[in-house]
């Protein structure tokens, strides 16, 4: 477990294989955000190694209340697109969480693009991904 800006992250596990559609090598690592010791959000990170310039990765976030009491209905399914450029540069953009394979269970609802950002959730969106992006050592 690693703190970042009053923000911490706790590595579940990892997967990889071969993507289906592709052949190549396909990667996956998820795990828990706390924010206080409270845990508020999962996550997931998928990309294809070497190829971050051509397909990027996606960052899928579950997000709300979590513990016994707490049921789907408490969280929302949010999806990222992370695009490499050519200089290195990272670039990050949330996208439609419909459009992803979203975690029913989890979450009660998929959140559009349009539902984050304008909104005081983006903040805590990116605040998030800034969090998991700086702690978690198994990504890219």
């Amino acid at each position: 477990m690693v703190r970042q800006r009053g923000l911490r992250t706790e590595a579940l596990g990892e997967s990889s294989g071969q993507c289906e559609c592709c052949g190549n090598e396909s990667r996956c690592v998820w795990g828990i955000v706390f924010d206080d010791d409270v845990a508020t959000a999962a996550y997931w990170m998928h990309w294809t190694p070497r190829h971050l310039l051509e397909e990027g990765a996606n960052l899928d976030l579950v997000v709300g209340r979590w513990g016994e009491d707490a049921t789907s209905e408490d969280r929302v399914a949010i999806a990222l697109l992370h695009r490499q450029q050519a200089d290195g540069t990272p670039a990050l953009m949330v996208i439609d969480a419909a459009d992803r394979t979203t975690r029913d269970r989890l979450a009660g609802r998929a959140l559009s693009r349009e539902d984050v950002i304008g909104t005081p959730l983006a903040g805590r969106v990116f605040a998030l991904a800034d969090a998991i992006y700086a702690n978690d050592e198994r990504i890219f």
